[in-house]
């Protein structure tokens, strides 16, 4: 475990797809979707500890969200808890953490990783980090990892690489990064072969990612510039626009490098992505519940967090959530229509269900 490589745990979504299990003083990343005793934050910790000391671990996220933090994770002390007074998208929180960082280690390796991914084969995570760590201390560059697109998804963006001849390290320069596709862009990407999804996972010195803040986000350096501890973040919160670190940074550095992985990842962005994830019945279904009594129900994702008795007849694909306050029932080919339904809620009943 090299002392060099420090991790971030970027914690600041609202998840608001999976309404209503995850609300907003206790979204997604806080939440165990997969039945394992463990939330995605606390998985996303443990991983992470493989490669990294806790000393060396960090979490940036929302002020309000603190209290979580210390509870869940107990092993990262205080002082690496940087907490943002508000959401300004992964640009100033990248550079919110590289400046922290670098006041601790100049020489600083950082490791930048979502709080809500999911990795199934994390030994190879492990080995893929390590290759990637020894190509970036010989190439002083930015890599994030793609992964390897097994079907044409539209749910992801995407990096296309220059195809060269195989390396150690299969470690490529970056073409380009392009938006979530349609379906027939999609299919072209997966024939070509060299384009991977974007999985929103870096590596870089942390200097490096201050320097080239400087070169294309010069407002921004500015603003971190004056940063000395939590205490100043307030002030320079307050000007820094919302902008991702993909378009502030990477789509315009010069080198930037993918790192060609599979180990099992998924963003569990959706609902389905859970199901898909999941032990299922013989029926199909996915049932998070003590008490439950169906009929004639298939392919179906049940999750109850109530002592109360779930009773369903003829339903097949769809969502069932029960939580102390709100019953919601949605097809799952149109759980995309969640994100409206909170919408209504809050402006019919306000922000309390939310």
């Amino acid at each position: 475990m090299k002392s060099d490589l420090h991790a971030v745990i970027l914690a600041g979504g609202v998840g608001s797809r999976f309404w209503p299990m995850s609300r907003t003083n206790k979204p997604k990343q806080f939440l165990d979707f997969l039945g394992t005793g463990r939330s995605l934050i606390q998985m996303t910790f443990d991983r992470l500890s493989q490669l990294a000391p806790s000393a060396n671990i960090w979490v940036v996220c929302h002020e309000d969200y603190l209290d979580l933090i210390q509870e869940q994770l107990p092993l990262i002390k205080t002082e690496n808890i940087l907490l943002e007074p508000s959401r300004k998208n992964t640009a100033p929180c990248i550079a919110f953490a590289a400046s922290a960082i670098l006041l601790k280690n100049p020489n600083a390796n950082m490791l930048v990783a979502p709080a809500d991914h999911l990795i199934t084969n994390e030994s190879q995570f492990v080995r893929d980090i390590e290759e990637a760590e020894e190509f970036l201390n010989q190439n002083n560059c930015l890599i994030t990892l793609g992964i390897q697109a097994s079907r044409p998804d539209t749910g992801y963006g995407y990096i296309q690489f220059h195809q060269e001849e195989s390396n150690l390290y299969e470690i490529y320069p970056v073409k380009q990064f392009v938006e979530k596709p349609n379906h027939n862009t999609a299919v072209e990407y997966l024939r070509q072969g060299n384009y991977l999804w974007n999985s929103g996972m870096f590596l870089w010195k942390a200097a490096e990612i201050v320097n080239q803040i400087k070169i294309h986000l010069p407002e921004l350096a500015e603003s971190f510039s004056k940063y000395k501890d939590q205490s100043s973040i307030q002030s320079i919160y307050s000007n820094c626009r919302s902008i991702s670190i993909d378009v502030g940074i990477l789509e315009k550095a010069e080198s930037v490098y993918v790192k060609t992985v599979d180990f099992g990842w998924s963003d569990l962005g959706t609902f389905g992505s859970i199901y898909s994830l999941s032990d299922h019945d013989n029926d199909g279904n996915v049932v998070h519940a003590n008490m439950t009594v169906l009929h004639e129900v298939s392919d179906c994702m049940i999750k109850n967090e109530e002592k109360k008795l779930i009773a369903i007849h003829g339903l097949k694909n769809f969502i069932v959530i029960n939580t102390k306050d709100v019953l919601m029932i949605c097809d799952m080919q149109e759980e995309q229509e969640i994100k409206k339904l909170v919408s209504d809620v809050e402006n019919h009943f306000g922000k309390e269900l939310i």
